[in-house]
């Protein structure tokens, strides 16, 4: 079989469809992939692609401002290429729910005979569509990060359609030239004594998902003195203003190739790490393929449940405050408190005790203090990347919460039918009980009023009964929406509801599977 993937996200995104790619050569398919032009290299990490297909996404925007007329023919054009060398017969799998790759999944498509599109589709009104549960659920979680009680591999693979497996991204090395160079570049600029390379990532998406750079200057320092470690600067050109304030805070040696680099020279570079430091970014994902040791530091809106790296044996940190995760879009009310919330001398205790047992810190006694949330990656018993608290932190409610979902959600979006309530020996404190019992009870309500409001509709199409059926649509919208602890679900009501609500047997079937989910997750009250 003929699988075509089509994927136009960014360069970390990018590569954490690898196990997609591993789970359909597993099960025998041969893979083209349709990834952004200036990606293709990206693509080529993946490993057991056939075929890649980089889209002029760019280029075809400047051709219909141009002359459409000339646009259209080169799209035409590059669709008959993919069509021709993938044989026309390939099953179409689209994992970006962008509107535009949603219409480019439906253009590759077209042919004699339309094929289906799974993941994310596109109706013949323009309308989105999705082949599976998981898929809405990939939709909610890629467009608000943070919200996901699930790595957002795991997401992808069931929303492909395929099973969760233990298994760590595994991108593709870099060849042999390539690691010669980096070695002998690495050796070059590195002092006589140096005895290994420790990789900081200075960079993020935004300054405030930044570890600050002073605090990784103050590690360089530490461990240079206790390890001969020297300290890798990674970046890209426009990442140099940090490794140059990194300098100014430096009191130990450090090689500096932030947008020195290629992107198969950055992942030679990865290779000789002895471990590598960094924010939640893409470098974070491609040491993950290559199997390096990581220390992530996750601030702001970042939170390692949902992007941490797909890799056991990682250190993800986070600092431990109320406010953590923020939302996206708001403005920081705490001056930014939790770039400075995990210290330097923390993050050199936690690594030393994780990755060089035999040198003991100085003392582990409290110097992480009580603002980190420090986690360990592994597999949990069904196979998805789970987290494992370090800190203390198991018994919060955050995390106890986080662990609900996961059991709740699972069984929800892989339709087992009867839903299993949730067991465990720790108890949610009483007055947090009783907000979820109080929220799952008006949601209850809500949704059987729905049910019944649908059911009057199915015989009688009347105005008053539409108005009524609209207002508790609306009202069970809100009051997840504002509700912390099921702002989840109403994310993804409002995915699922949008796309069954083109007939009411459709909003029926919905409304009786929310149902059976709040009445059994009420169930674990009881």
């Amino acid at each position: 079989m003929n699988t075509l993937i089509v994927n136009l996200t960014r360069f970390g995104d990018l590569l954490q469809t690898q196990p997609v790619v591993a789970g359909l050569k597993a099960r025998g398919d041969e893979v083209g992939f349709v990834c952004l032009e200036n990606f293709a290299q990206t693509a080529l990490f993946l490993q057991g692609t056939d075929r890649i297909y980089p889209f002029p996404g760019a280029g075809l925007l400047a051709d219909l401002d141009r002359a459409w007329p000339a646009a259209l023919h080169r799209l035409q054009a590059w669709r008959e290429q993919v069509r021709t060398s993938q044989r026309g017969d390939a099953a179409l799998l689209n994992l970006t729910p962008t509107q535009g790759a949603r219409l480019l999944a439906r253009v590759l498509s077209q042919g004699e005979a339309e094929k289906a599109v799974a993941g994310f589709g596109m109706d013949g009104q323009g309308f989105g569509v999705y082949d599976n549960t998981w898929a809405a659920f990939l939709q909610m979680s890629s467009t608000h990060r943070g919200c996901s009680p699930f790595n957002l591999v795991d997401v992808m693979l069931r929303g492909s359609g395929l099973p969760v497996g233990a298994r760590c991204l595994a991108l593709k090395r870099p060849n042999q030239d390539h690691l010669e160079q980096a070695l002998h570049l690495l050796q070059a600029r590195a002092p006589s004594d140096c005895k290994g390379y420790v990789g900081f990532q200075l960079g993020a998406s935004e300054k405030r998902r930044q570890w600050p750079e002073e605090y990784f200057a103050r590690l360089g320092t530490m461990l240079w003195d206790r390890l001969r470690l020297c300290p890798v600067l990674l970046g890209t050109q426009s990442e140099r203003v940090l490794t140059r304030r990194y300098s100014q805070h430096a009191s130990a040696p450090w090689i500096d190739l932030a947008g020195q680099t290629s992107l198969p020279q950055l992942a030679a570079i990865l290779c000789h790490l002895r471990l590598l430091v960094t924010n939640d970014t893409g470098t974070m994902h491609l040491a993950a393929g290559l199997d390096r040791p990581i220390v992530a530091i996750f601030l702001a809106t970042a939170q390692p449940w949902d992007t941490g790296p797909y890799r056991e044996g990682c250190l993800c940190l986070e600092p431990d405050l109320e406010c953590h995760p923020c939302s996206f879009g708001q403005a920081c009310a705490h001056d930014e408190a939790c770039r400075r919330a995990i210290s330097a001398e923390a993050v050199c205790d936690l690594l030393l005790e994780r990755f060089f047992p035999d040198i003991a810190p100085r003392d582990s006694s409290g110097t992480f203090g009580t603002k980190v949330r420090i986690w360990l990656t592994d597999w949990d018993g069904l196979g998805y990347m789970n987290l494992n608290a370090l800190s203390g932190q198991e018994d919060s409610v955050r995390t106890q919460w986080i662990r609900i979902q996961r059991h709740y959600y699972r069984q929800f979006l892989d339709l087992e039918g009867e839903i299993q309530s949730f067991e465990s020996s720790r108890v949610l404190p009483h007055d947090v009980a009783q907000r979820i019992v109080f929220s799952l009870e008006q949601s209850q309500a809500l949704l059987q009023l729905l049910d019944s409001q649908a059911r009057v509709l199915a015989t009688a199409s009347l105005d008053k009964v539409k108005r009524k059926f609209l207002a508790y649509w609306e009202r069970l919208q809100s009051h997840w929406q504002a509700d912390p602890f099921f702002s989840v679900l109403g994310r993804l009501w409002l995915v699922e509801s949008q796309d069954s609500g083109r007939d009411l047997r459709g909003i029926q079937d919905l409304t009786g599977r929310y149902l059976e989910l709040i009445r059994s997750w009420r169930r674990m009250f009881s």
